[in-house]
């Protein structure tokens, strides 16, 4: 358990870096001295960092001690907050966000199988739940607290704070993380080569859009509360920390879920709620108490998702040859960056051309079309392994690092 929660430190760090800009893009939009829609593109440059760069540095560090590879990266995470601290400008900004962004997906795509290797089969969905808990616990306290600290002393401190919660996260994954060999490489061709695989190309095409559905009006919850709800500054720092409450308890019963059910049918189930919850936003949210219930279901149905389609996608690859796990595990946060990117770049372009008030109808088609994608995610050969996980073929990963032993590590979960 103590080892995970090392890993969920990280994802909290993580998680405050990429959420926290929600909170923060009209103080920085105005520091900088630039519109709301253009410093959004900071949300859909760590995005895309995340989509392009972490496959090529899942490639290259792959292969090398997981332990070393995963304090590094968040050594490279910090200084990529602490350059976006100091930045004059825009272009500055943007470069920060990038690095911070290439480490943060290439830590999520090696420390997935990391988690699942440290706990028995049938709790690897249970596993990567708590890594992605440090995401939504970050959603919680880390965001409201690092806006409510942008706001008093500066947007400037909070990204500094992030900083040092990186360096904090690399010392803990180093003193924690068992050492273990990589194994065989992940080239970048073997992992483009997974995507001619149908089931796991489409779930990473429900993974994008449907994260990419939350993302296309989370990125701009600020003003469409304001605007529409009549919220203070203050009160929507409480309503994101709603959400984040939400998401922590959607991400926690997704786990669960996952490993009972079967990855499939909570992928459709978050996306039915998903779709209703973003609905209903559309009438909701010119009222204050209504569009604050409403979040709240957003948030458990948004995150319901995350360890099903990463468990999914790993399950699906673990047929592939040795190493497929990482490079599934990889490109499915490329995937779910691929989405937040394209939706919060939409999103922006809705909010500059009209109201906040609209980016739910963008949300609802890329939910839609997520859910009809599903129809396709399951190969006839693990129709077995998705209705019964806790059978040899719905394990995931089935292929462990080499240094790791579910049973020697059992006791730690």
């Amino acid at each position: 358990m103590i080892r995970l929660l090392s890993l969920t430190l990280a994802a909290f760090a993580i998680g405050i870096s990429e959420f926290v800009l929600v909170g923060l893009l009209p103080v920085i939009a105005a520091d900088v001295h630039t519109d709301l829609g253009t410093a959004g593109l900071l949300v859909t440059v760590y995005a895309l960092a995340i989509t392009v760069l972490s496959p090529l540095l899942t490639s290259w560090l792959s292969r090398h001690n997981s332990r070393t590879m995963l304090a590094g990266l968040m050594v490279l995470f910090a200084l990529g907050n602490l350059a976006v601290a100091v930045s004059p400008n825009l272009t500055g900004l943007m470069i920060g966000r990038a690095v911070a962004g290439a480490a943060h997906g290439t830590v999520f795509a090696l420390g997935a199988p990391v988690a699942a290797a440290l706990v028995p089969k049938d709790k690897a969905g249970r596993a990567i739940a708590l890594m992605f808990l440090g995401l939504t616990v970050a959603m919680v306290v880390g965001v409201p607290a690092g806006t409510a600290i942008g706001t008093a002393v500066g947007w400037r401190a909070t990204f500094t704070l992030v900083a040092a919660l990186g360096l904090a996260a690399a010392v803990t994954l180093w003193a924690l993380i068992p050492s273990a060999s990589g194994g065989q490489g992940v080239r970048v061709r073997e992992q483009l080569a997974l995507l001619a695989h149908r089931p796991l190309a489409l779930t990473y095409t429900v993974t994008a859009l449907g994260f990419g559905a939350t993302f296309a009006v989370f990125t701009y919850l600020e003003p469409l509360l304001t605007r529409h709800a009549n919220y203070t500054t203050t009160a929507v720092t409480w309503i994101l920390m709603l959400f984040g409450a939400a998401t922590v308890a959607g991400n926690l019963l997704g786990g669960r879920l996952t490993d009972r059910r079967g990855p499939v049918l909570v992928i459709r189930t978050s996306l039915t709620g998903l779709v209703i919850s973003l609905a209903a936003l559309l009438i909701t949210q010119n009222h204050a108490v209504a569009v604050a219930v409403n979040i709240a279901v957003w948030g458990i149905f948004a995150f319901l998702i995350s360890p099903a389609v990463q468990t999914h996608a790993v399950a699906l690859a673990s047929t592939h040859g040795p190493g497929a796990e990482k490079a599934a595990s990889g490109l499915n946060i490329a995937a779910f960056n691929a989405g937040i990117a394209t939706a919060s770049f939409t999103g922006g372009l809705v909010l500059d051309h009209g109201d906040p008030a609209r980016t739910p109808w963008v949300a609802i088609a890329l939910a839609l079309v997520a859910l009809a994608a599903t129809t396709g995610i399951t190969a006839r050969r693990t129709t077995r392994m998705d209705r019964q996980p806790q059978q040899h073929q719905g394990d995931a990963p089935t292929t462990q690092p080499q240094s790791f032993s579910h049973h020697a590590h059992q006791q730690d979960y």
